[in-house]
């Protein structure tokens, strides 16, 4: 394994769905990441703040059941990695290797070169002329090329020169650069214009890690240590994350037009570990943590193509931009001529008129595109913590502790409008521009969320039975405003006269002017004018108030034999929502064109809340070998949902065709399972060790848009428990080792269900079950397997010095499992609704 992910993904209870994990069927943001003791979670969406890599790693701990009460803001688990410190000698590590994705798929060819030519044995004509066939092509494989992975990283502790065996320091650097397995052909430039037919990677990914660590033992009760953890990753198209106009695919062929993708992170974490007594020690933490990361075609928002004017009459072209071209173009408009604006294809490149792309025909890819996006946030915070243990009996291990947290979110999201000139009239041929504050298509925001905790929990040993009792508390302030009015919500637009004008006063009804003649008169007389945005803020939209949680936890163990424990434990756990859905849409910016389709954060939604029930047994069978049994459940309540469609209103209640939704803590789920594990420690040249999970994850919603989205679509609501998207009742993991002399050579297996999806009625079925759909996620796509392998030689070249050597192999038997199907017919080959010509 390559990854803290790939490792994550073969322990018992974690799902792995669309790349994220899934830990006891909750959903992905539920996990609470932490690096040496201190919780490192990116709130805004729920991911992993500090990239650790393998070569760092001394210890990793993941508690996928109930949880003390030190920890909080996660409801399903807890990844704590330990990184590694200098030891008393110096030591080193370089590894390098390369490799390349291999498959002989069709799928995966790409045409560079074609001959068409009109094809007079189509009975059907397409416009004026006959369908065309490919009469000639060049085909390119680039799966079959060596498109090689780079990885190359290394490693360096000891003791710190010229300071002694007291101060130690471990430093890791990685750098990883992967082109991806998706490709396509540069036959066209984004602007439309013929590109150089090269094969270019969809997804290319380098990335970039630097991780340092100082230890100071200061005396022999008082240790400190500080860490640095630096990450950079950029994509030159990302394929993944930047959907062009709704599906990837569609851009095979104008491969220019997905948007790179930068981001960098940094976090400091300093600890300082003081031992009081033999009895008590305490242990101060202080974290900064930043990330940015920023997305878009074109760095500069306002870079342009460069545009000529084609003749109506004979398709010439000419640059209108020179005083002879403008002469002509005068003279064109003046003859009532007709003429067009076309990219110029030896200009570089530049953003278009988005309202200019369009596909050629039907099931076509389209031949010129681009993302026209700007994307930057960042986030950052302060985390101070403190933890004091005490065993202050033979029976009772006092640990107590408290921890604030203080955010700081930036975001500035636009997309790219036309230029306006002023008269408010767009130029022509197009111009790109940023557009105003205030306006639906930007968004800006600084948000400083803070939040605070405190625990104390207490470990009880007796002669039969372990007992541990604690109880966390949780403050959290979002530090931020929702709609006093949620039926006109939006301070730079508003529809209500009331918030657009200060003094107004209804038209009295005996008044007959109109009513724009009635606010004219008064606005000229100085009776009212508009307000501000910043006026209206401050009546428009109120503070949401400060939420707080108790969270008790219970978990007790007991001996059976002098080699096998029986343990329970019950908690309630909060969570937080991610910051995303607490501050999505900033401001409220609906207008009275925008539809039905916004859905708006709410910075007063409610912590999330679960129960959690655990009961296993864990069994020694001989020296080397034990299993482990767990039962669970989970009850997942205030999940983070959306609300019905909220109507915009004008005075006197008018609709006006326009609602929106907003997130609200409505959705529910329950998860049940099983783990089974069983595993060998290293003895006599090998290892194995397997696991078995049986769950049922059921909900009212798998995403917090859903209820939305299905109003939307007319649908009515989900008023039962359904599979969730990510619902894997059957996982298996094995793992084998087989060392003998210098050789290694290790096996990971894994087998999944398939996840649910909702199938569709062929086109020749009908009926009222038809018409009404089948039951959501009540289908199931075929199971998922795969082999791994590794073999590894060492190879000896001193008393402190080896080199290793090893192959690793992914899907050694290329296992092609289909995971996404045609619902009507449930094969990833073919459908049954095949549209007519």
């Amino acid at each position: 394994v390559q990854t803290i992910s790939q490792i994550l993904r073969l322990d018992a209870g974690i799902v792995e769905f669309q790349g994220q994990l899934h830990i006891r069927g909750g959903r992905a943001g539920e996990i609470s990441y932490w690096v040496d003791g201190i919780p490192t979670t990116d709130m805004f969406n729920g991911n992993s703040g500090v990239r650790v890599e393998n070569i760092a790693v001394q210890e990793l701990q993941v508690i996928s059941g109930t949880f003390n009460a030190e920890y909080g803001q996660a409801m399903s688990g807890i990844v704590n990695t330990i990184t590694k410190e200098g030891g008393e000698k110096y030591s080193g590590q370089i590894r390098l290797y390369t490799g390349d994705y291999v498959s002989n798929r069709k799928e995966f060819n790409l045409y560079k070169n074609v001959t068409i030519e009109a094809d007079p044995n189509k009975l059907i004509k397409q416009g004026s002329g006959f369908q065309e066939k490919v009469v000639a092509a060049e085909k390119a494989d680039p799966l079959m090329d060596f498109n090689p992975i780079y990885n190359g990283e290394a490693s360096l502790s000891g003791p710190f020169p010229l300071l002694g065996n007291n101060v130690r320091f471990f430093v890791s650097g990685r750098y990883f650069y992967d082109d991806g397995y998706f490709y396509g052909v540069n036959w066209y430039k984004a602007n439309g214009t013929p590109g150089d037919n090269k094969v270019v990677a969809l997804n290319p990914n380098k990335s970039m890690t630097l991780q340092g660590k100082l230890s100071y033992q200061l005396s022999s009760s008082i240790k400190a240590t500080y860490g640095i953890y630096l990450s950079k990753n950029d994509q030159d198209r990302s394929f993944y994350n930047g959907v062009v106009n709704g599906n990837n695919h569609d851009y095979k062929y104008v491969p220019y037009a997905f948007p790179q993708s930068h981001s960098n992170g940094e976090t400091h974490i300093f600890t300082l570990n003081h031992v009081l007594s033999p009895s008590t020690f305490y242990e101060l933490r202080v974290s900064n943590y930043y990330s940015a990361s920023e997305q878009y075609l074109y760095e500069d928002p306002t870079l342009k193509t460069k545009y000529l004017v084609q003749r109506g009459t004979d398709s010439t072209t000419f640059d209108y931009d020179t005083p002879a071209g403008r002469d002509t173009l005068n003279a064109i408009i003046a003859r009532g001529e007709t003429y067009t604006y076309v990219p110029d294809p030896n200009s570089p490149d530049g953003y278009i008129d988005p309202q200019s792309i369009s596909q050629p025909t039907s099931y076509s890819f389209l031949n010129k595109g681009q993302y026209s996006s700007h994307n930057k946030r960042s986030t950052g915070y302060w985390v101070g913590k403190f933890d004091l243990t005490s065993q202050i009996n033979r029976t009772n291990e006092i640990k107590l502790g408290l921890e604030g947290r203080l955010h700081e979110l930036t975001l500035h999201n636009y997309t790219i409008v036309p230029k306006n000139d002023p008269n408010g009239n767009a130029i022509t041929p197009f111009q790109p521009a940023i557009p105003e504050v205030g306006t639906p298509g930007r968004d800006d925001y600084l948000r400083k969320p803070r939040e605070f905790s405190g625990y104390m929990q207490d470990k009880m040993e007796f002669k039969d039975v372990i007992l541990n009792l604690g109880l966390r508390f949780d403050y959290f302030d979002a530090n931020s405003f929702v709609p006093v009015d949620p039926t006109d919500p939006n301070i730079y637009d508003p529809l209500q006269n009331k918030h657009i004008y200060q003094g107004w006063v209804d038209k009295p009804a005996s008044d007959t002017r109109s009513l724009d003649e009635y606010i004219k008169e008064r606005v000229d007389a100085g009776l009212m004018r508009k307000y501000t945005p910043d006026e209206r803020r401050a009546f428009m939209q109120k503070k949401v108030d400060a939420k707080m949680a108790l969270s008790p936890r219970v978990g007790f163990s007991f001996p059976i034999t002098d080699k096998g424990i029986i343990h329970f434990s019950y908690g309630h756990f909060f969570q937080i929502p991610q910051f995303q859905l607490l501050y999505a849409n900033p401001d409220f910016k609906i207008t009275s064109s925008a539809g039905n389709n916004t859905t708006f954060g709410n910075a007063d939604l409610e912590p999330q809340k679960t129960a959690m029930y655990e009961i296993g047994l864990q069994q020694q069978l001989s020296d080397v070998v034990s299993v482990d049994a767990t039962l669970f459940y989970r009850d997942v309540r205030g999940w983070v949902g959306t609300s019905k469609l909220v109507d915009v209103l004008r005075d006197n209640g008018r609709k006006i065709n326009v609602r929106y939704s907003i997130y609200q803590n409505s959705d529910y789920e329950n998860v049940k399972g099983i783990t089974l594990k069983i595993e060998r420690r290293f003895l006599d040249h090998y290892s194995f060790r397997a696991d078995y999970t049986y769950q049922v994850a059921e909900g009212t919603y798998s995403n917090a848009q859903d209820a939305a989205n299905a109003e939307r679509n007319g649908n009515a609501p989900v008023l039962a428990v359904l599979p969730l998207n990510w619902d894997q009742p059957h996982t298996v993991n094995v793992q084998g080792m087989y060392s003998i002399s210098d050789w290694t050579f290790s096996v990971i297996g894994r087998y999944w269900t398939g996840n649910p999806y909702t199938p569709s009625y062929l086109p020749e079925e009908s009926g009222a079950s038809a018409v009404s759909g089948y039951t959501t996620n009540s289908a199931r796509l075929p199971d998922q397997k795969t082999v791994d392998i590794t073999v590894n030689k060492t190879i000896r070249l001193a008393d402190m010095l080896s080199v290793q050597l090893f192959v690793n192999v992914y899907n050694v038997f290329d296992q092609r499992d289909a995971t996404t199907v045609y619902p009507d017919t449930g094969s990833p080959d073919y459908t049954a609704n095949i549209a007519s010509d």
